[in-house]
C-alpha cells in the first residue's frame, strides 16, 4: 500500500504535502530525553513488558478522555480503536508485530480534541507523525505516546502466515480456527508467540513461530522501514514507550527483579513530564541514564537492516504452494543453535524465568 495521488480530483491545493510529516518535517521532541525505567504493578501481569502504556491510559481515562491503540478484529486484522473504560484497554495491551490500519481514526481523533476530550494516542512514530501532519495544529489535551518499532510487516504477510499455520496444524478431520494470536509472553518478559483457539492455549516454538523468526531477522518490513527518518532522537511522541532490555546490565545498578518485565519511557516534551508526574502510585518510575537505555534498543536511534533475501522471504510467504517448513529450509530461519534450542527447552519446562531471573541477579551483583 502506498499513497498515490488521484490526478483527475486534484486541484492543486497542496494541502496533502503540508500534511505530510516526510514532505513537510515536524518539530520533534528533546535531543536529550529524559529516560525511566517504569512498571505499573496491576497491569504489569497482563502486558508484553512493563505496563506503562496502561498507566498512562488509565490516568487518561479516568480524566474522562478516550485512548486510541491497536487491536485485533474477529478476523485477526489489525485496526487502530479508540476506548473510553479501562477495561477496554484489554485489547489495546500487548505488543502486535503488524502494520495496523488507521482508517478513519484520525478524523475521530480530532473530533474529540475539538469537543475538549483529553485524548491518548498511541502508535508507531511514522503513525504519531501522521496525525501531527494531519490535526495541523497542536492541542493541549493531546498525549502522544510513539513505540520503539523494528519495522512493520504488512497485514497481508501476516493472514498469509497465519493461514499456513492453520494448515500445519489442524487434523485432517477438524480445520484448526485460531481465536487469538499474542506475539509475546504476558505472563512474563520475553518472546515466545502463542495462538488461542476454541479449546486450548498453544505456545509456539521454530517453524509455527517461522513469522517471528523471520520478523527478529527483519525480513518482512515494508521497504520504508529500512530507511525510517523516524528511528532516532529526538522522538515525534510526548513519550516513548518500549521494553527496557539490559537495564541494570551496563553500568548503574537495578535493585528490583526484572522477570515480569520492565518498561523503558522516554519523556520528549513538557506534556510528556506532566504526564508522567500524574502516574498514580502503583506506577514504579527510576530516572536511569539514557545511554543505558539505547545501548540494547538499536532501533530507538537506527532503522533496522534490510534482510538480503527480503523480498524472497515475502514472496514465500504469500505464495500459497509455500508451506512454513518449505519456506524454513529454504531461508534457514529459525535459529538453530544450542543456545537457541536450549531457550526453547527452558522455556517449554517453564524453568526460563527462574534461571533467567539468577542470571539477571547475578550480573547486577
Amino acid at each position: 500500500m502506498q499513497p498515490v495521488v488521484r490526478e483527475d480530483k486534484c486541484v492543486e491545493c497542496k494541502l496533502c504535502e503540508k500534511s505530510c510529516p516526510i514532505m513537510t518535517p515536524l518539530n520533534a521532541g528533546d535531543a536529550n530525553p529524559q529516560a525511566y525505567a517504569a512498571w505499573h504493578e496491576e497491569d504489569r501481569r497482563v502486558s508484553s513488558s512493563g505496563g506503562a502504556f496502561s498507566a498512562f491510559a488509565r490516568k487518561v481515562i479516568e480524566a474522562g478522555g478516550v485512548v486510541f491503540g491497536a487491536a485485533f478484529d474477529n478476523a485477526l486484522h489489525l485496526r487502530h480503536v479508540m476506548v473510553d473504560s479501562v477495561e477496554g484497554l484489554v485489547s489495546l495491551r500487548g505488543s502486535k508485530y503488524v502494520q495496523s490500519e488507521i482508517r478513519e481514526t484520525f478524523r475521530t481523533v480530532r473530533n474529540y480534541l475539538k469537543d475538549g476530550r483529553e485524548v491518548l494516542f498511541c502508535g508507531t512514530p511514522c503513525q504519531v507523525a501522521g496525525l501531527r501532519g494531519f490535526l495541523r495544529k497542536d492541542y493541549e489535551n493531546l498525549l502522544t505516546a510513539d513505540l520503539a518499532c523494528h519495522g512493520v510487516p504488512s497485514d497481508e504477510v501476516f493472514q498469509s502466515y497465519l493461514k499456513k499455520l492453520k494448515d500445519r496444524l489442524s487434523k485432517a478431520e477438524v480445520r484448526l480456527r485460531i481465536e487469538n494470536y499474542e506475539f509475546r509472553r504476558r505472563d512474563g518478559w520475553g518472546l515466545a508467540p502463542s495462538i488461542s483457539t476454541a479449546s486450548d492455549c498453544k505456545s509456539l516454538y521454530g517453524v509455527d513461530a517461522l513469522y517471528m523468526e523471520a520478523f527478529d531477522k527483519s525480513a518482512l518490513f515494508r521497504e520504508s522501514c529500512y530507511h525510517c527518518p523516524y528511528a532516532m532522537i529526538p522522538r515525534m511522541g510526548d513519550v516513548t514507550l518500549a521494553d527496557f532490555w539490559g537495564v541494570g546490565r551496563h553500568g548503574k545498578k537495578f535493585d528490583h527483579s526484572v522477570t515480569k518485565g520492565v518498561s523503558l519511557v522516554l519523556v520528549n516534551t513538557e506534556r510528556g513530564r506532566k504526564a508522567i508526574t500524574k502516574l498514580d502510585k502503583g506506577t514504579f518510575l527510576e530516572e536511569r541514564p539514557l545511554e543505558e537505555a539505547l545501548i540494547e534498543n538499536h532501533n530507538l536511534r537506527n532503522a533496522s537492516i534490510l534482510h538480503p533475501q527480503r523480498d524472497e522471504i515475502i514472496a514465500a510467504f504469500l505464495n500459497e504452494k509455500e508451506n512454513l517448513k518449505f519456506i524454513n529450509d529454504k531461508f534457514h530461519l529459525v535459529d538453530d543453535s544450542l543456545k537457541s534450542i536450549l531457550k526453547m527447552l527452558l522455556l517449554k519446562s517453564g524453568l526460563y524465568d527462574k534461571i533467567k531471573f539468577v542470571y539477571n541477579w547475578y550480573k547486577t551483583i
